[in-house]
């Protein structure tokens, strides 16, 4: 089982992908995972404030976040700056982090640029974006918010896009989906690495079986020695290290303070870093 002893002394494991992905090396020595509170920013946790008042606009009648509801996404993802309504950031927001305070880590993560990408609830973060000018371009994207898919669609721009259609041409690679996490339409095995900034945080607002199922749908999709990058806030660390079943997972960042190649800190990212290596364990001898 997983301990803070274990934390303290694991080696990071460089991500191994398939063959045919492979096009640069990781540096010759890693940081080790250190096991000591990250400080975080309250102004960058959404979440956290959110739940952590009895008596707030974003706690429902039934007492439930607002945050778990799709109706709230689809809303504030089709709101424009001038509603009257509005009370969020609906053209574009980072959650958490922007991409550039991200980049140290998800580069030593994926290292190839020939990575296939998932990224889990897109909505309007520009931060894939500025992963796909990075030159990360196999990119599937994708939200179970139909609004939140149209505002990402406007922000990748044709250029960026795969489009098809009579009515729509694109230039680009990334491919955006308007998907459920537990049941998407993705091959399995066909994932080398997936980003998730804050969207199982949601996901785990609305149920620990609903979030269950979602990490489940990840293992499917996720090829072996594939890794899933987490960036989260509020969900409690035993509820990640259940959900990412070790016979199928190897864990490389427990959300503890840790250090990218060239010294950058996740106490930058504005919550905690997590990372999972997918390992040979079959899909299916794992189901229950």
């Amino acid at each position: 089982s997983f301990s803070s002893t274990t934390a303290a002394t694991m080696a990071f494991t460089w991500p191994s992908f398939p063959s045919r992905i492979i096009s640069s090396q990781p540096p010759a020595t890693a940081p080790l995972l250190q096991h000591s509170p990250a400080r975080v920013s309250e102004k960058s946790s959404p979440w956290a404030s959110a739940l952590s008042s009895s008596s707030n606009p974003y706690i429902g009648d039934d007492g439930q976040c607002i945050f778990g509801r799709k109706s709230y996404w689809d809303g504030m993802y089709d709101l424009e700056e001038d509603d009257d309504d509005f009370e969020g950031p609906a053209e574009a927001f980072s959650w958490y982090c922007k991409y550039a305070e991200l980049a140290p880590f998800w580069a030593m993560l994926v290292p190839s640029k020939d990575a296939r990408i998932l990224i889990a609830g897109i909505g309007n973060d520009p931060a894939p974006i500025d992963m796909y000018d990075d030159g990360w371009t196999d990119i599937i994207a994708f939200d179970y918010s139909e609004a939140g898919v149209r505002r990402a669609e406007d922000l990748f721009g044709p250029s960026r896009l795969q489009l098809a259609g009579a009515d729509k041409t694109g230039g680009g690679t990334a491919r955006l989906l308007v998907a459920d996490a537990r049941d998407l339409p993705i091959p399995s095995s066909s994932i080398d690495a997936t980003l998730d900034k804050g969207t199982l945080d949601a996901i785990h607002i609305t149920g620990k079986e609903v979030f269950q199922d979602s990490v489940r749908e990840l293992g499917r999709v996720t090829a072996e020695g594939g890794v899933v990058v987490c960036i989260s806030r509020v969900i409690p660390p035993e509820d990640l290290f259940e959900a990412f079943d070790s016979k199928i997972w190897e864990m490389t960042h427990d959300g503890s303070l840790a250090f990218a190649p060239d010294g950058e800190a996740t106490i930058d990212l504005g919550a905690e870093l997590y990372s999972w290596k997918r390992t040979s364990t079959a899909y299916t001898t794992i189901e229950s």
